[in-house]
């Protein structure tokens, strides 16, 4: 069939919004019974109204009811909701926020009735002698507010299901905790640990104590507790994990990348020879995410998962010699490498995500001296009913370093228009429109994986760029640390500068670019059509804009947001309300709503604790009042981040729209 043209952003595409969300499936995490070796993972469903349902690998079963949904509101971003230990899976159901044990096709509840949902659990770890006994986080919201939540380690008796401290401190109000793990032998407990104002990744801390058995009362408690790595506001060591019972690894960034370190009774050191100039871990906005595991019962060698131009490469790490090798194989084609877990020696699972393809959880093993992988699909997230795409319609993600003013490089990946139904546009030297994506976070990284939205705009003749600004993470602790300070002045330098580098300006409409963002890339978006500093606001840059869930108020984003993010925005704009007020004001677009220009379209969540709707209400109201153009839709039962079906397709409807009317040029196709 001979290829049409029609002007860039008007082609006919079959990758409908229908299609993105009626069949929509991701897969939250994959983990192992140690015992059984038998496999998990939870699929948050679209079509469900985002439940997240835990399936059996084995038996391609749910493992609780229909009504159950395996997910946690612990830092209200979840993960860590659920493990299995032999035979038994244990899960938080965000219905009635309750720990629930199933064996056998026995369910029950393992945690005390919670009426009024106070009590948040996640992060779980069975002892492997006294086996109805876990340890968990716990969150107790019994007074609800960012500054009052209550975070500790508890002991959770599955058998009596009562619930009892064992980590707690006068000032739980301020501190957080992840990762606990039993040594193999029960003896010891490490966790990590941070408080405010730090995140995870900016001061966690390692910590290992004793464990005691109490046969009259059944419980544990803990002596000797130590601080083995990691320091507030300058070091962060997460993911620690028992390679014996004298050795625990972690990750740590001391080396200003997160490299692998290992503790023992004599000393902690980095586990290789020397640093590597890459970071081995993501930042931990969800629990449970780790990036390796062990390949053998001594736990000698280890699968770690680094990142490499943005994108996950995979190690053998010889945690005795101190040397890696990396896994090069034309069947390892996975730009996304996450939630490894062993299964048995040399084998292992994971979640992984392909530039080309749907995403799957993956069983991989490894075989002779070179370490040969075999990858085998567990699970695809790849559509069931919907009919499959044309051939040759994904457009691939091209990786660029751009350097921008003072010679600083800013990290961006570039798709450009493609459908095999098109040669191209019916406009003389038409350049496409581009859509800009921001990233959330801030600390985050815009990933090289298969994104059918993006997909949906590449494939309508839009390109598409992705800008990892100064401040993202996977580059190093020094890169991330440029928007300290700054937020709100690099991100959206950054983005602008990307723009207007000479690789894109052959590429692209620069005057035709659309930016658009959520939740942190929300804000970034609305600082670069508004605040006065933006120089793409003063010369109206951006041709449109969407903002999903972004915070317009810096002042109301500290007061209404939850306790995780409480203080993170303190050393993003460089000190506090009271330190630094006119910089907290010149940061907050909803101050400078007049100076918006850009067409602007606002999609927000009702239900979002995190950016409460508050910021997009106000930042409507204060457009409207000053006779800009704004369009706004709010989501019913929606929190931060769509998870129905219905949701997903008229978001990715309205912003289509939106860009039609903003910036796609009206003529005939030939």
């Amino acid at each position: 069939m001979a290829q049409k043209y029609a002007p860039y952003g008007r082609w006919e595409s079959p990758i409908t919004a229908d299609a993105i969300a009626q069949d929509s499936v991701s897969l939250g995490n994959i983990f192992v019974d140690p015992v059984t070796k038998d496999i998990y993972y939870i699929e948050q469903r679209a079509s469900e109204g985002g439940r997240s349902v835990l399936m059996s690998n084995q038996t391609q079963k749910e493992v609780f009811g229909k009504a159950f949904n395996a997910r946690t509101r612990v830092h209200e971003y979840g993960g860590g909701a659920a493990i299995a230990y032999n035979g038994t899976v244990y899960s938080s159901n965000f219905a009635d926020f309750l720990v629930y044990a199933a064996k056998d096709g026995k369910i029950k509840p393992i945690t005390p009735e919670d009426p009024n949902r106070i009590y948040r659990y996640a992060d779980f770890c069975v002892h492997p002698v006294h086996t109805d006994l876990l340890v968990a986080i716990l969150e107790d919201h019994t007074n609800d507010t960012p500054h009052t939540v209550r975070n500790s380690l508890c002991i959770i008796n599955s058998t009596a299901a009562t619930v009892t401290s064992l980590v707690s401190t006068e000032d739980a109000q301020s501190e957080f905790y992840a990762a606990p793990t039993f040594s193999p032998s029960g003896d010891k407990l490490a966790w990590q640990f941070w408080k405010h104002p730090d995140m995870p990744w900016e001061g966690g801390q390692i910590y290992v104590a004793d464990v005691h058995y109490n046969s009259n009362t059944h419980r544990l408690s803990l002596s000797n507790t130590k601080l083995v790595a990691g320091e507030a506001n300058s070091i962060s060591a997460c993911y620690p994990l028992w390679a014996s019972n004298d050795k625990l690894l972690f990750t740590s960034d001391e080396s200003k990348f997160a490299n692998l370190w290992e503790y023992t009774q004599t000393c902690t050191k980095p586990v290789l020879s020397s640093a590597v100039q890459q970071d081995f871990c993501m930042p931990s906005w969800l629990l449970g995410n780790y990036p390796f595991a062990f390949l053998d019962e001594n736990g000698t060698r280890a699968i770690c998962v680094a990142w490499r131009s943005g994108r996950s490469v995979l190690y053998v790490v010889d945690i005795v010699a101190g040397s890696y090798m990396e896994i090069k194989d034309e069947s390892f084609d996975f730009v996304v490498v996450d939630h490894v877990r062993r299964l048995s020696d040399h084998n292992f699972v994971f979640m992984g995500l392909r530039n080309n393809a749907p995403g799957a959880a993956m069983l991989c093993t490894l075989t002779g001296p070179s370490f040969v992988p075999n990858f085998q699909v567990l699970k695809s997230t790849a559509s069931t009913s919907a009919a499959p795409f044309p051939k040759g319609i994904i457009s691939l993600p091209t990786p660029l370093e751009l350097k921008v003013a003072g010679d600083k490089i800013v990290y961006v990946v570039y798709y450009a228009p493609n459908n095999p139904a098109y040669a191209g546009s019916s406009i003389p030297e038409e350049k496409p429109p581009c859509v800009l994506g921001v990233h959330g976070g801030p600390t985050g990284l815009e990933t090289q994986n298969l994104s059918w939205v993006k997909q949906y705009f590449t494939s309508r003749g839009y390109a598409w760029l992705d800008v990892n600004y100064g401040g993202s993470s996977c580059y190093g602790r020094a890169y991330v640390e440029r928007l300290q300070g700054n937020w709100g002045i690099t991100d959206v330098s950054d983005c602008v500068e990307a723009v207007q580098s000479p690789e894109l300006r052959s590429l692209i409409d620069t005057k035709r670019t659309a930016i658009r963002g959520g939740s942190a890339g929300g804000y970034t978006t609305l600082a670069a059509i508004s605040l006065g500093s933006s120089a793409a606001s003063k010369a109206n840059f951006f041709a449109s804009a969407t903002n999903s869930f972004g915070i317009s108020d810096m002042g109301l984003f500290a007061d209404d947001t939850h306790k995780f993010e409480l203080m993170y925005v303190i050393k993003l704009l460089g000190g506090t309300k009271e330190e630094i007020p006119q910089v907290w004001h010149d940061r907050s677009p909803v101050y400078f709503s007049a100076n918006i220009k850009t067409p602007l379209l606002v999609l927000q969540g009702n239900d979002d604790a995190v950016v409460p709707p508050a910021q997009s209400w106000t930042i409507v109201d204060g457009i409207l009042k000053s006779k800009g153009h704004v369009e706004a839709h709010f989501f019913d039962g929606e929190q931060h981040g769509w998870r129905t079906s219905e949701t997903i397709k008229k978001a990715i409807e309205f912003e289509r729209e939106w860009y039609e009317k903003n910036m796609v040029r009206p003529t005939v196709a030939t």
